[in-house]
């Protein structure tokens, strides 16, 4: 044997509760004495890069793992679903710290109807706020929708004005 493994004290100290008694124990560290010597002697076939990156993958996947409550906190907030609704939830706040205004969910009722509606025997007119959103390039505009007879289809013309009045606008729809 060139060179000794492991001393009868180290030996000694890793096993002495594993032997009810010193002869045991030197019977034992001799018995793996030789098993060094006859591994020492045994031909090793050269590995590839392949099988010598597989072992070790394979040990590193089997290793034990410490697994602290950091670790865990840090898995539970990678999940998707989890890391989506964080996100809403801190751009909501965000959001809200910097543009500092109470948000008021409740909008103000204007006094102008969206649509009025006149109505005589054989037209309708229609003016307010939706009709001028609809056509914001006229002034005044109103749509009327008049029928010659009960029977004739219904004429639908938009009424209106431009440049400040001095254009009056008279289109049909």
């Amino acid at each position: 044997m060139k060179k000794q493994r492991l001393s009868f004290e180290e030996f000694k100290a890793l096993f002495q509760y594993a032997f009810e008694s010193e002869e045991e124990l030197q019977k034992e560290y001799h018995a793996s004495l030789s098993m060094f010597e006859q591994l020492d002697r045994a031909p090793v076939p050269e590995m590839t890069d392949g099988e010598k990156a597989t072992i070790f993958n394979r040990a590193w996947l089997e290793r034990p793992q410490k697994v602290s409550w950091i670790s865990t906190w840090i898995h539970f907030f990678k999940q998707p679903a989890v890391a989506f609704v964080l996100g809403i939830v801190i751009g909501c706040i965000v959001m809200s710290n910097t543009t500092n205004k109470h948000i008021d969910l409740a909008q103000p009722v204007s006094a102008d109807p969206l649509l009025t509606v006149e109505r005589t025997n054989y037209t309708q007119t229609y003016k307010g706020k939706m009709i001028e959103e609809f056509y914001p390039e006229f002034e005044n505009p109103r749509i009327v929708l008049e029928q010659k007879e009960e029977s004739s289809p219904p004429q639908r013309t938009l009424y209106g004005t431009l440049d400040n009045g001095e254009i009056t606008v008279v289109w049909n729809l």
